[in-house]
């Protein structure tokens, strides 16, 4: 009976130290995860800066950062050159294509800053427009970066952020604006989400101008499903794509899109109907009328015996 007992204390000791291990364990990772989740948080306002400037002058400006997480940080910040790599308007920070020179324009009054959470900072800086600088679009981005802190660069993984707000510069003079739409992509066949709805605009000018898209999707019934409306910048020497797609719709069903596009001197309107029904219906379907013919063929050759 002792020997029972003993055995029983034992075992007791052993799940309450098990127990309290499990609770300092649980404890560190909470721990562990509360540490994680004070992260930092970096947005910039605005995104975008447009300018139209005299070449030879000089234009003073700032933008915003703003720390929305729960550390403090150090930021550096630095300019670069902005183009585009196909329709869709991929970006490229590193082409030195001929008007993606806008960054070389920019001077900032400081390379780095440190903001504490919850704060913002008001970032300066100077865009010298050279006396040779050329009538029409340049184009640059403005990045601030976030830097890792002393205590973590020891570490296997440094994890930087970086935000970032696109110049758009129109030197005076010269300038040509001038753009055509190249046409509304709607298949009337389509077989899984999302309903396709593109248009096309493409910029033969030297300067960048705006496009305004708007995508109306109804059922049969005229009932409103979705609806699209979009800003977008066309960049000189590009087409761009734009994509106005429907990301949920009914899986199976009929719809009327309506597309209207307008830049410059230019307004375009579409209608279009869309069956959106999956592939795999059209081949059961294709299957059971195989099947009734098949079966049809067997019972005549059975009959004409």
């Amino acid at each position: 009976m002792r020997a029972n007992r003993a055995k029983l204390v034992v075992i007791s000791l052993g799940l309450t130290v098990g127990l309290l291990g499990l609770v300092v364990v649980s404890q560190q990772a909470f721990a562990v995860n509360d540490n994680q989740t004070r992260t930092e948080a970096i947005l910039l306002s605005p995104t975008s800066k447009q300018y139209k400037l005299d070449a030879g002058t000089l234009q003073r400006d700032s933008f915003k950062i703003v720390n929305d997480g729960q550390t403090a940080f150090n930021f550096v910040v630095y300019a670069r050159p902005y183009s585009v790599t196909d329709e869709s308007y991929t970006p490229d920070f590193t082409s030195t294509v001929q008007n993606a020179d806008a960054y070389k324009w920019v001077q900032f009054d400081k390379s780095s800053y440190f903001i504490e959470p919850g704060k913002s900072v008001d970032v300066g800086y100077t865009i010298r427009v050279p006396a040779t600088a050329a009538p029409g679009g340049h184009y640059g981005v403005l990045f601030a970066e976030t830097q890792p802190s002393a205590s973590i660069e020891g570490t296997a993984i440094i994890r930087k952020k970086r935000v970032g707000a696109i110049v758009y510069a129109t030197v005076n003079g010269a300038t040509v604006i001038d753009g055509t739409f190249v046409g509304a992509k709607v298949s009337p066949f389509q077989f899984r989400a999302p309903l396709e709805v593109r248009q096309r605009v493409k910029n033969s000018g030297n300067t960048d101008f705006e496009a305004t898209s708007n995508v109306r999707v109804a059922d049969i019934f005229g009932g409103l499903k979705f609806r699209s409306d979009k800003k977008v910048t066309i960049l000189p020497a590009t087409t761009r794509e734009i994509v106005n797609d429907w990301q949920d719709p009914a899986w199976l069903g009929l719809y009327r899109v309506d597309t209207s596009i307008a830049f410059n001197d230019t307004n375009k309107t579409s209608t279009h109907y869309v069956l959106l029904v999956p592939l795999w219906v059209y081949i059961t379907l294709g299957l059971l009328i195989g099947m009734r013919a098949l079966y049809a063929v067997v019972w005549r050759r059975k009959h004409k015996k």
